[in-house]
């Protein structure tokens, strides 16, 4: 049953007129924006059709302005908030019966939306994203956040009653927006400073909640999780926490490889004067206190693990984990900027050694495309263009130290090259170090 509020439904608990004109007004504007000539590829049969030729005004119910095909409906299903979500399905059963099961996406606001009895309208949901997790304090004390208890003890079985095609979840928060545009705030993950220490302690049992599902097989073998932490505020030379120990024996392994470690994560946003803001905007998967050579021994005493840890793929993927920087310039385009440090070419160092794999014999275009996968947002994100996407020069020169089959010439971009010529393979002059 859909929760709503009791004025807006009709003495049979049907939707209302109030509800029904709320959704038109949404439908409308959405027909309105997709009525334009935007090629679209339709899912089912691959073929590609502009928007207008997919919205059908004869079919549209008395409440809606037209009736748009389900594949284009479920794209924009997968940027509402959930509560919309449910009042778009409880006032059109079409919505409910032919977008419903398309939509991919999912974001949770409140923690009596994680509700298992309705996932199965879901079966193409590959992301959820829970914002309910982490509440902010609006005054300023010694601890501004804390974690909510229904989310907690609701969360893992909303997670688990989904289908095994579930590939990505986020558990964090969003900070309050102090009066920006749109009314979105940031979204941060767990950080342990800024929680009390039971806090902590519940952190760590759901780790420990999340560690046992995973080895029941009651979630996916392939599924990332994002914006936990270890909530052990340990001594700088002691790697023992068992909590972070059974999440690398028990996560899937695709995902382990990429635990980062607590300490090496707050160095790099800080060692470079960053502020506590960029910090706080980066969200990573499951941040342990364990060394990355500890990670890696947990992983090759894994089934698996070892060819993982030495396979071709592992090592594309390695190079398309640079880290990225976003730079806005003064005529307000959005530059990219991609560095590596020492912890990320120390991993790629370590893999040249220890695989069997010649690295020098890769083909130049594959390894150029692997290290291009590091501009994008996610794994899964098309590349920028060109044009945004700048290298940096450190960079470049340690990964050719390394023996990677590169050229200048494929990063450069032309305001990086005397008078434009991109022959000009000595005259470069590099915009970012």
């Amino acid at each position: 049953m859909v929760k709503s509020n009791a004025s807006d439904l009709s003495p049979d608990g049907r939707a209302s007129k109030r509800q029904k004109l709320l959704s038109t007004s949404v439908f409308t504007r959405v027909t309105n924006l997709v009525k334009s000539r935007v090629p679209f590829t339709s899912t089912s049969t691959g073929s590609t059709n502009s928007a207008t030729a997919l919205v059908d005004d004869t079919k549209a119910p008395d409440y809606t302005a037209a009736s748009l095909a389900p594949e284009i409906w479920a794209h924009v299903c997968d940027f509402l908030p959930y509560e919309t979500l449910l009042q778009t399905a409880a006032v059109s059963r079409g919505m409910l019966v032919e977008v419903m099961p398309r939509v991919t996406m999912l974001h949770i606001d409140k923690s009596w939306q994680l509700h298992a009895g309705v996932t199965r309208r879901y079966g193409d949901v590959r992301d959820v994203y829970i914002y309910s997790l982490i509440e902010f304090e609006n005054l300023r004390i010694s601890y501004d956040c804390h974690l909510n208890e229904d989310t907690l003890t609701r969360a893992l079985p909303f997670l688990c009653s989904f289908s095994s095609r579930l590939e990505r979840v986020f558990l964090g928060g969003r900070r309050p927006n102090h009066g920006q545009v749109l009314n979105v705030g940031r979204v941060e993950g767990y950080k342990s400073n800024r929680f009390s220490d039971e806090d902590d302690i519940k952190m760590s049992n759901l780790i420990d909640s999340f560690s046992g599902a995973f080895r029941a097989g009651a979630l996916p073998d392939n599924l990332w999780i994002a914006g936990l932490s270890c909530s052990r505020r340990r001594n700088t030379l002691e790697y023992t926490c068992k909590v972070c120990q059974n999440a690398c024996k028990s996560f899937p392994l695709r995902s382990v490889v990429d635990f980062e470690d607590k300490l090496v994560i707050h160095r790099r946003y800080h060692s470079f004067g960053a502020s506590n803001d960029v910090f706080d905007e980066v969200i990573f998967g499951l941040n342990v206190c364990l060394r990355r050579t500890q990670i890696e021994e947990i992983v090759m005493g894994r089934p698996g693990g070892k060819d993982l840890l030495q396979s071709k793929e592992r090592f594309m993927t390695l190079l398309g984990r640079g880290i990225r920087h976003v730079v806005i310039s003064e005529d307000d385009s959005v530059l990219y900027v991609v560095k590596y440090d020492s912890e990320e070419l120390g991993q790629i160092n370590r893999f040249i050694k220890r695989s069997s794999v010649d690295v020098t014999k890769l083909s130049k275009w594959e390894v150029t495309e692997a290290i291009r996968r590091s501009f994008a947002a996610d794994d899964r994100d098309p590349i920028p263009q060109r044009e945004q996407c700048y290298l940096a020069e450190s960079s470049f020169n340690a990964l050719k130290t390394l023996g990677l089959p590169i050229e200048e010439t494929d990063f450069l971009n032309k305001d990086e090259l005397y008078w434009g010529n991109e022959n000009a393979y000595f005259h470069c002059d590099w915009r970012f170090y």
